[in-house]
């Protein structure tokens, strides 16, 4: 029975994310309703074989936004990518190490919190590393907010002042 309400629990809160538009809607309000869940009554519990049919049906999803267009596109953009990423990496490095020394989070759990990935795969990545999840998921979800909020503004400003290129 504890599937059961957990599901109901996390369905119910995805509905609501959908209801409400938030970004990544059905998985945040399931999210915070199955963690609200699980912290009022103690008793959420989803078994490791679910989690492993999640992780299955989530990389399906992102598997099928590749077509043979989108790949062909990449040729085009190697040089840049290759620099974005390798600055990425290393920002997430040097983030990581920072947000580590600064509270005493343990290393992979800062690093993981702070890398530039989607909410929902960091948070698969932090759980089959033994990272607190929760705290990979808090960095994300402030990220994310940040992005969704102040970014938008950001870029509207950065257009007014340079122009669009």
């Amino acid at each position: 029975m504890r599937i059961l309400y957990t599901l109901a629990a996390a369905s119910i809160g995805g509905l609501i994310g959908l209801k409400l538009k938030l970004p990544a809607g059905a998985f945040i309000g399931a999210m915070f309703a199955s963690a609200l869940y699980n912290i009022i009554l103690g008793s959420g519990y989803i078994p490791f074989e679910m989690r492993i049919c999640a992780q299955i049906v989530i990389g399906a999803y992102i598997g099928l936004s590749f077509s043979k267009e989108s790949i062909g596109q990449i040729r085009d953009m190697i040089g840049p990518i290759i620099v974005m990423v390798l600055g990425l990496f290393l920002a997430s490095i040097l983030l990581g190490l920072f947000v580590s020394k600064v509270t005493g989070v343990d290393l992979v759990t800062s690093m993981l919190g702070s890398s530039p990935g989607g909410l929902t795969e960091m948070s698969i990545i932090a759980d089959s590393y033994d990272a607190d999840v929760s705290k990979v998921v808090i960095m994300h979800l402030m990220r994310l907010i940040g992005v969704v909020v102040i970014l938008p503004a950001l870029i509207r400003k950065v257009i007014e002042i340079f122009g669009s290129f």
